[in-house]
């Protein structure tokens, strides 16, 4: 995929998907009301304020992906406490690999994965971007691999997670998102999910009369991993036109054209140009915990009935880790 959002085209609703208007599009959105469109060369999703509260706006790429590089130009919809924007790789069996931007924290981009549902608080990176996310657009980039998970912003890698860093003994596996995924972009709000206290305790609360919010993506790319494919909506495949596993291993490091003595070129504070697998707390306690939230306290209408089935069983998860006491930063 190398989507420049140029024709309307490219972005249809559910109920057109499986129709003629929808044979051209690769992304669909799977919300009632539609905020969703493509305008000036942008995918534009908005968070819109009604007299029931704010309707929020999530669109899919119409193919399923597992392993490759996913590149978005974004600029992010957080602009004030209670709005959370998200760049996100979501699989059926409960795993996220996820970029989120929170109003609370509106400076910082927020690194995470999980994986079969299982909330774990203490994954999230959360670099401060000198660039403003929310005025700026930013090239961000997730590179998953079979081996190894890094997240990029503008060039300089804010996170790395090796898959042999993951094995949990008591379960006998990895840790480590292994199955298909598809990639989507959302924006909403904190207060609207369905356990709203801890949302806004990441995110913030709405402290604003403004009736509405956008994130816009300039554009996307993936290459899918060598001997993979892509799967579409209707279950079918296409062959994989990716380049080579050896050139995606090297796209999994950081750029030698990036000077780090310049960090200010790609958005990120000299102080933490020296962050993979990790961050200081200075850097990762200020609400940064919390991002994998979004995906399953969230309650987004989806057309699949198992991610809201997974959605479930996830929040239950968290209900039961949340009677643990956990405390979170302001």
């Amino acid at each position: 995929l190398d989507e420049s959002f140029t024709s309307s085209s490219v972005l249809v609703a559910t109920a057109d998907l499986s129709t003629g208007s929808g044979s051209k599009a690769t992304f669909v959105s799977e919300q009632d009301p539609n905020n969703a469109a493509i305008s000036s060369g942008n995918l534009v999703l908005s968070l819109v304020k009604s007299d029931s509260g704010y309707a929020g706006s999530t669109a899919y790429f119409t193919r399923w992906i597992h392993y490759g590089t996913v590149t978005a130009v974004v600029r992010s919809g957080s602009t004030t406490p209670g709005v959370v924007s998200s760049f996100q790789l979501q699989s059926d069996d409960g795993s996220s690999i996820d970029l989120d931007w929170v109003g609370a924290s509106s400076n910082r981009v927020q690194a995470n994965y999980y994986t079969n549902g299982q909330i774990d608080l203490s994954k999230a990176a959360a670099p401060i971007l000198t660039a403003d996310p929310t005025s700026s657009f930013i090239v961000y980039k997730i590179v998953w691999l079979p081996d190894s998970l890094t997240w990029y912003a503008n060039g300089l890698a804010v996170r790395t997670v090796n898959r042999r860093d993951t094995w949990a003994e008591g379960e006998q596996r990895f840790d480590y998102p292994d199955k298909p995924a598809r990639l989507s972009f959302a924006i909403w709000d904190a207060s609207s999910s369905a356990n709203s206290a801890l949302t806004q305790e990441w995110a913030g609360s709405m402290q604003t009369n403004e009736s509405k919010f956008s994130m816009a993506i300039k554009s996307v790319t993936v290459q899918c991993y060598s001997n993979t494919t892509l799967q579409n909506a209707h279950g079918s495949t296409d062959s994989n036109a990716s380049s080579a596993a050896e050139q995606q291993e090297s796209d999994a490091e950081p750029s030698e054209s990036v000077s780090r003595e310049n960090l200010s070129d790609f958005g990120l504070d000299r102080e933490e140009s020296k962050t993979t697998t990790t961050l200081s707390s200075s850097t990762s306690s200020m609400n940064g915990n919390e991002d994998d939230l979004s995906k399953w306290l969230a309650n987004f209408t989806t057309s699949a009935a198992s991610r809201q089935l997974n959605s479930f069983g996830a929040i239950s998860s968290f209900l039961i880790a949340a009677g643990l006491a956990v405390t979170f930063g302001a």
